[in-house]
């Protein structure tokens, strides 16, 4: 009887203890399972959590608060120095960047986790729809569409509607890195072993000599394109910001000024300095040039200015060299004025024009006008040239070899200079037999006019103005 109670009260207290474990195993799945939930709702989750290995990320790999907070953080570069050879669950857990082979994305992130599911984000704006499934079978990775409606980009990851497999590539020479996830439209990148730099790899399908950054200079207008070829998609740059760091001196100095209105254009402008970081294996013959295409790299240096990268045929590209910085820039400027970039301002013109024709005279020049002046302010025969660099019947190039070019582009001059001009009857503005100069004297000055028959000058006139 005392033997049957023993055995009866241990049986007890094993149900007993059967029953608390089963309990306290279904509170903490409950429990991880809040938790995970809470974390997918929250903006702003604990860097960590009590009792469990989940750990947050922010976009760099480094500890932080992140919707994010449940996937655990990418022991990658810590615990692997090379790609490995057959892809394992621990090489595949954590962070892998993405890039589509579209120009509508290059900035996504996708994190795997040990329990079978992946998660989107973007390193701007965070979470990116719901979980979803992958599995993982030797070295194939099958990702399947957790939703029933799909976003532009998320089309383009799963063109065939439900499931995208990608394949790890361990000898992959990806231009960012080796051994890669990757398929027709995607490749995934875990950044463990970075390409070298003189390697042969592949940048967006294309085969490329990964190269040190380099200066160069376009030394004519050279199309951007999208794909290294003549046929390939043109781009287009907003140059007004770039112009106007790049040209700040010599614009300061000028009387062009930038135009923000101006749309994109589809060329790198003569004259402009870029960097390249990788060039095609492949070479073309383009007006008689041999060369292969270059990828450069171009900012429009507004507010929030981020790379733009393009592809320029080679062969009229030079290497930069600091001594020719002035040369480049006088190129760019032209280049930017024929496009219609930089435009005149018209009051630093009219400022231009004032100095340029004071600079034109000399003081014999200035002493022939005063002399002309006192004289009635009209000559018309050499009795009142006596002591002046003037003669009647000089010919009009004999003028301005004297003086230099006169100010009298009436077209362009007259509008700017509608006040300071005001001075000649309108039947002579126009006239072709009449130049024009402004004599500096002291601070002030003489409007000095030579009219001429045919090619020899019969008379000239001056006022005085303070």
């Amino acid at each position: 009887m005392k033997k049957s109670f023993f055995i009866l009260f241990a049986l007890v207290l094993v149900l007993m203890s059967c029953s608390k474990s089963q309990s306290t195993e279904q509170n903490e799945a409950e429990e991880k399972i809040s938790v995970e939930e809470s974390l997918t709702e929250s903006e702003s989750a604990p860097a960590s959590v009590s009792g469990s290995t989940l750990e947050s990320e922010d976009e760099y790999g480094t500890p932080g608060n992140r919707t994010f907070a449940y996937i655990r953080k990418l022991a990658s570069k810590e615990k692997y120095e090379k790609a490995v050879e057959n892809l394992t669950q621990d090489y595949l857990r954590g962070r892998w960047s993405v890039e589509v082979i579209s120009e509508e994305m290059n900035i996504i992130y996708i994190a795997f986790d040990d329990d079978g599911t992946y998660y989107w984000y973007s390193p701007f704006g965070g979470y990116m729809g719901e979980r979803g499934k992958y599995t993982l079978d030797g070295n194939t990775v099958t990702l399947f569409y957790p939703n029933d409606t799909m976003s532009q980009w998320e089309a383009l990851v799963f063109p065939n509607g439900r499931e995208t497999t990608l394949v790890y590539d361990s000898r992959f020479k990806d231009f960012y890195c080796v051994g890669v996830l990757r398929n027709e439209r995607l490749i995934l990148r875990n950044w463990v072993e970075e390409t070298p730099v003189g390697e042969k790899c592949v940048l967006k399908g294309i085969d490329v000599i990964k190269t040190d950054e380099k200066s160069v200079v376009a030394k004519d207008n050279l199309k951007l394109r999208y794909e290294p070829s003549q046929k390939g998609r043109e781009g287009r740059f907003w140059y007004p910001m770039f112009l106007r760091m790049c040209l700040q001196d010599e614009l300061e100095d000028s009387y062009y000024a930038v135009e923000s209105s101006s749309e994109t254009i589809n060329v790198i402008l003569k004259g402009t300095r870029t960097t390249y970081t990788a060039r095609t294996v492949k070479e073309d013959t383009i007006d008689g040039i041999t060369s292969p295409w270059y990828r450069i790299c171009l900012f429009d240096c507004d507010g929030e200015s981020i790379a733009q990268y393009f592809w320029v045929f080679g062969g009229y590209l030079e290497d930069y060299d600091e001594k020719k910085l002035s040369e480049y820039n006088k190129s760019l400027m032209n280049a930017a004025i024929e496009k219609k970039i930089l435009v005149i301002d018209e009051d630093a013109y009219r400022d231009h024009l004032m100095e340029e024709s004071v600079k034109r005279v000399t003081p014999i020049a200035s002493k022939s006008a005063e002399i002309i002046h006192k004289a009635g302010n009209v000559a018309e025969s050499d009795d009142k040239l006596e002591g002046t660099i003037f003669k009647i019947g000089m010919t009009r190039k004999e003028i301005t070899d004297l003086l230099g070019d006169p100010v009298q582009a009436w077209d362009d001059v007259s509008k700017y200079w509608v006040d300071f001009l005001n001075i000649l009857p309108k039947a002579e503005e126009n006239s072709p037999n009449a130049i024009r100069y402004w004599i500096d004297h002291g601070g002030s000055g003489f409007r000095l006019m030579f009219y001429f028959d045919g090619d020899r000058l019969k008379r000239i006139e001056t006022e005085w103005e303070k």
